[in-house]
């Protein structure tokens, strides 16, 4: 399942940490571990952490270059969601996996829209009515160039109203989340996607490409793609349960 609706997401100053991993495939095909203790340690990892963390798990083997699995971790500080990730590397799933991957967001307050109450009454209609959850998360990490920031906040406002009204006819079927990340990532925007429709989701990033606002933004290096999974049921599919297609 996914985080969306969580009260702790509706907080402002909330962190999100994207830790993305490699498996080592030596020890998946013939670690010592059965696959029930393995599957334990990291149920006994989320109760010790239920009331600190929300951690949501995404399959990418085979869908994003690199990495075998995601896991997002929110925290209302940052250095719980470090230490929840410690302490899974210390479990046997997380000592025999890479670390590929890692973004940093905050969860804040819109900073445009608030100045445009006509395009936040949009946005505020404009509900996610896919299937719950929706099989797919896309993760992209947006930069902004140095151009943008020396715009004027008017001239600014009008490049996000352009920004966001061509992907209003989206929002049924592709939901969204933004992370600011300046300062304590590369990135300035982490930006996660859920949904069911892949081509509607390609759809909404080519109305991105396509407007004045994209000359000052560079998406991606690195996007990961995964499929949606409750911790436990990635763990077992992770280390060796039966591939699934659906």
């Amino acid at each position: 399942m996914s985080s969306h609706g969580a009260p702790m997401l509706e907080e402002t100053g909330v962190f999100g940490v994207f830790a993305a991993f490699a498996l080592d495939p030596t020890w998946r095909s013939g670690r010592a571990e059965s696959p029930t203790k393995v599957s334990d340690e990291i149920a006994d990892l989320l109760a010790d952490y239920e009331d600190r963390v929300l951690v949501d798990a995404y399959v990418t083997e085979g869908l994003t270059s690199g990495t075998d699995y995601l896991l997002r971790v929110h925290a209302r500080e940052l250095a719980t969601a470090q230490a929840f990730l410690r302490t899974f590397r210390r479990t046997a799933l997380g000592a025999h996996s890479r670390r590929t991957f890692c973004f940093i967001g905050i969860v804040r307050e819109p900073v445009y829209t608030p100045d445009a109450p006509d395009l936040e009454a949009k946005l505020e209609a404009a509900t996610y009515d896919g299937p719950e959850p929706p099989q797919y998360a896309i993760v992209i990490p947006a930069r902004k160039t140095a151009d943008w920031w020396t715009l004027s906040d008017e001239d600014r406002l009008e490049l996000m109203r352009d920004h966001v009204e061509p992907t209003l006819e989206y929002l049924d079927r592709v939901r969204r989340q933004l992370y600011h990340a300046s300062g304590v990532d590369d990135a300035d925007f982490i930006t996660y996607f859920e949904t069911d429709d892949l081509v509607s989701f390609t759809e909404l990033f080519r109305e991105l490409q396509s407007i004045p606002e994209y000359q000052y933004v560079r998406y991606g290096d690195p996007t990961l793609v995964g499929r949606i999974r409750e911790p436990i049921t990635a763990v077992e599919r992770l280390i060796g349960h039966p591939v699934e297609e659906t």
